[in-house]
């Protein structure tokens, strides 16, 4: 997991064939995230919200939250 860009909150990760990219923010009840999957820059999986459980979820485990979906998604065949 790798900032990306200058704005605070938004991630990159490579994986297998595919670019996924991870925005979190925060809202008025904690903090969301979405992700998107990328293959040789085209969008395979446009952005999606990621639920996030925990009470009180930090930035990090809300990238790690939308990682993990992204990464369940491509590992089931969805994101081809």
């Amino acid at each position: 997991m790798e900032p990306k860009g200058l704005d605070m909150g938004d991630y990159e990760e490579r994986y297998q064939d595919y670019d996924i990219e991870v925005a979190v923010e925060q809202v008025l009840t904690g903090v969301k995230a979405h992700f998107r999957v990328l293959r040789d820059a085209a969008v395979v999986v446009d952005w999606r919200l990621v639920h996030i459980d925990s009470l009180w979820s930090t930035e990090r485990a809300a990238a790690e939250a939308g990682f993990h979906a992204a990464r369940e998604l491509i590992d089931a065949g969805l994101a081809k």
